[in-house]
């Protein structure tokens, strides 16, 4: 029991490694911004101070990354 619970963790923590989702350290926020080769915006995702992630639209190669410090 003990080695499927770990299997399971594992395969989860390999799947949101996979995908990219890291939340923000406790002393940063940020956000990322995505743009298709026209550079009309197509996704993005913020990071908040409070840990909370947010995700919309999709992914591309075109990209620009904010940051800031949280009080």
């Amino acid at each position: 029991m003990r080695k499927a619970a770990l299997a399971v963790f594992v395969l989860v923590l390999a799947a949101g490694a996979a995908v990219g989702v890291h939340a923000a350290p406790p002393y940063q926020g940020y956000s990322v911004s995505y743009f298709d080769d026209a550079g009309e915006l197509v996704g993005g995702v913020t990071a908040h101070c409070s840990g909370e992630l947010l995700q919309w639209g999709i992914r591309t190669e075109h990209s620009q990354r904010r940051t800031w410090v949280c009080d």
